[in-house]
């Protein structure tokens, strides 16, 4: 049962319905009683005036005719129209309405009702032809011609109680529907899948998968009668308990909580978060990625971080807070290239430094390792150490008296010399002269 338009030239939308749904014809032992409803103006875009609408009902006994009583035909309409009686001329059982003035249609629905109808014997599809005196504006009305069609099913035809054995069936449990049904062919359509429903008995149809939303379903039965295939439909629906959700838009007022996994599986979407991003309870923020994370903008940790892999800055690092330490168990230069400390150092007293291969200044090689080293005064008195034998430790070879008074400069003896260091007191003048030719003074800082 729908609408339709015989031309283009109506202003007003029609929706017929029938009572009882299906219409059944009558047969030779009963007489089969039925209304129809034909609402108007429903789902109008722009705006109509109509000043009269008239119906013309098929009278006869043929598949085309939906009564041969047309005169019996009793008529009723929503506030504000008058139906006339019925008057029947030409095979056609013509009913006028009337509105007290003009209306314009801008969404309200207008019901025109045909009751008491006598359904002849004949199964079919009846077309109730619709003219309506109409007009964009409140006046120059001229009448345009619609139509709505009509199903008479066969006499004793049924198609009723469609529903869920369960109305709420678990997430993915499959959902069992059940009808009562005369012969005819059945079409399931559910959500987007339209499935055929075979014609056995007990009239019942599992679903081929198991429901995980609330799911429509629309039941279609087809007969064949009056050269035409008649059509009707029933609808349910089942609910399922905690559903999967696909919407297109989603905002949440209140808290939201998820029990599972969230994912934003299109290429390139953005998750945007006001607030903050926490771990649950006492459990710390994981961000798990075989790719890893990356920071696009400026990253501010206010607490304690620990790095248990490799840490790879391609830019500057710097830590210059007041009274913080920056520990490194080893420090290196990149592969191949030397360590660079641009800056002033500062060993403080307690701390050694130990150098296991040469040290140099300004190019220039100041200590390697096996080099002797010799302080010498300015009266080129040497202090030098010498072993205490006998002993674990070497002790400086002159006075405390000396090294406290005295100015001293530093010299080194080259480590590829084989000269025997001897005290000075003991030195021949010629080794002594030897040593001091020897001495090379370090550079000056």
């Amino acid at each position: 049962m729908s609408v339709i338009m015989v031309n283009a030239t109506n202003l007003l939308p029609y929706e017929p319905s029938t009572d009882p749904k299906p219409l059944r014809v009558s047969s030779a032992e009963e007489t089969e009683y039925g209304s129809v409803n034909i609402n108007v103006g429903g789902g109008i875009t722009t705006s109509a005036w109509c000043n009269k609408i008239t119906v013309r009902v098929p009278v006869g006994a043929g598949a085309e005719h939906l009564t041969t009583e047309g005169a019996d035909i009793k008529t009723g309409a929503s506030t504000g129209w008058t139906p006339s009686a019925p008057a029947v001329s030409g095979g056609f059982a013509v009913i006028t309405f009337t509105p007290a003035r003009a209306v314009q249609f801008t969404g309200q629905i207008v019901t025109l009702t045909l009751s008491n109808i006598a359904v002849n014997r004949t199964a079919g599809q009846v077309s109730i032809a619709i003219v309506e005196s109409s007009s964009r504006t409140n006046g120059s009305f001229t009448n345009k011609d619609a139509a709505v069609e009509v199903d008479k099913f066969p006499a004793g035809f049924v198609f009723r109680n469609f529903a869920p054995e369960k109305i709420m069936v678990e997430n993915g449990e499959v959902a069992v529907l059940r009808w009562e049904g005369s012969d005819a062919k059945y079409t399931m359509h559910w959500g987007d899948t339209p499935a055929g429903v075979s014609l056995d008995k007990e009239r019942v149809w599992p679903t081929p998968r198991g429901l995980t939303t609330v799911t429509g379903f629309m039941l279609r039965a087809e007969v064949t009668a009056g050269g035409v295939t008649l059509t009707h439909t029933l609808t349910t629906a089942v609910t399922v308990r905690i559903p999967d959700l696909v919407v297109r838009n989603l905002t949440v007022q209140g808290p939201a909580t998820f029990a599972d996994s969230v994912s934003l599986s299109n290429t390139a979407k953005d998750l945007t978060v006001a607030g903050s991003v926490r771990g649950a309870g006492s459990n710390p923020l994981r961000v798990s990625q075989n790719a890893g994370l990356k920071v696009d903008a400026v990253l501010n940790v206010t607490g304690a971080s620990t790095f248990n892999g490799d840490v790879t800055a391609n830019g500057s690092v710097t830590a210059v807070g007041a009274g913080k330490v920056v520990r490194i168990a080893d420090l290196r230069g990149p592969y191949g290239v030397p360590l660079k400390i641009d800056s002033h150092v500062n060993v403080l007293p307690g701390n050694n430094v130990t150098a296991a291969g040469n040290i140099t200044a300004g190019g220039n090689r100041v200590l390697r390792a096996g080099d002797t080293l010799r302080f010498v005064s300015h009266t080129n008195r040497h202090l030098q150490e010498g072993p205490d034998y006998g002993g674990e430790k070497e002790v400086a070879q002159t006075s405390r008296t000396l090294y406290a008074n005295a100015a001293w400069r530093t010299h080194h003896l080259s480590s590829a010399s084989s000269l025997g260091e001897e005290p000075e007191g003991n030195q021949e003048q010629e080794d002594r002269a030897q040593d001091e030719r020897t001495l090379t003074t370090d550079p000056k800082p």
